[in-house]
């Protein structure tokens, strides 16, 4: 039976240090400017101009579709990357401060099991970026409809995608946040992965420069084992542009990734002795 008062916990903490808050005004923002202070210059179907808080921008003559799926596709790979490391930073404490002397006590008196206090940790963490990032995705795809007709379903789409990657990538500050007890290894970890993400996805060409087939065994593994955080976010950008995807073997390794890293960390939580 699932009972939610560690995920909410996880919410009402995210309110008194103002994550839940700070995300939430940023993505308002955001979608607010696009809806007040966007106006497109549109004649035939083609934009000739737009205005952005009154200054005249100087825009391609591209068709209204094609200007809407090239700031869609902009957007999602800024939330994927800087918006991701954003979202990371702001979630990188909440192990830590579960295992702070006095709270998991409290914690460990409770009558459940330990492998339901890390999970619900873990959801609660996992669903506040959910939330946030689904709103500033249908928000901006609802404002750019609204003034453009152009529904491109591949944006809202994209928000699993996003979702996705940050789970995956959280499943790491997970772990390594309950191992060390630190949320700044747990959030170097998982940015790691992340900077490092696009030069393992180029492995292809990068590998044919080592002189040793040791070294082009090992990098291969590395990219096989690790998250495919990169493809994950160029992913969205195909979605949006409407380009064929190959999602299967990506989405599965990072999958089985992210699993065993919850494994692991139940593992480690429920013999460790508090």
């Amino acid at each position: 039976m699932f009972r939610p008062g560690i995920f909410l916990d996880t919410f009402q903490e995210s309110f008194r240090n103002k994550m839940f808050l700070f995300f939430f005004i940023v993505a308002s923002l955001i979608v607010g400017s696009i809806g007040l202070a966007l106006n497109m210059d549109v004649v035939n179907g083609v934009m000739r101009g737009m205005t952005f808080f009154g200054s005249e921008l100087r825009v391609p003559a591209f068709s209204v579709k094609q200007w809407v799926e090239s700031f869609q596709s902009g957007l999602a790979m800024f939330v994927g990357t800087f918006g991701l490391f954003l979202a990371l930073m702001a979630t990188s404490t909440l192990f830590p401060l579960m295992l702070q002397k006095g709270s998991i006590d409290l914690l460990l008196c409770r009558p459940i099991p330990r492998w339901r206090l890390i999970t619900a940790r873990f959801a609660g963490g996992a669903s506040i970026m959910a939330f946030n990032a689904a709103y500033l995705f249908l928000g901006v795809w609802t404002v750019l409809g609204l003034k453009s007709s152009v529904w491109n379903h591949g944006f809202p789409e994209s928000t699993i995608l996003a979702i996705f990657a940050f789970v995956v990538l959280f499943s790491v500050v997970m772990i390594v946040s309950v191992t060390t007890e630190s949320g700044p290894a747990g959030l170097l970890a998982a940015t790691t992965l992340l900077v490092f993400s696009p030069v393992l996805a180029a492995h292809e060409q990068i590998t044919p420069a080592f002189s040793s087939e040791l070294y082009r065994h090992i990098f291969r593994t590395l990219y096989w084992v690790l998250p495919k955080s990169a493809e994950t976010i160029g992913a969205m950008r195909r979605l949006i542009i409407e380009r064929p995807l190959e999602l299967n073997w990506v989405v599965g390794t990072s999958f089985i990734f992210a699993l065993v890293c919850y494994i692991g960390t139940v593992v480690y939580f429920t013999r460790k002795d508090y």
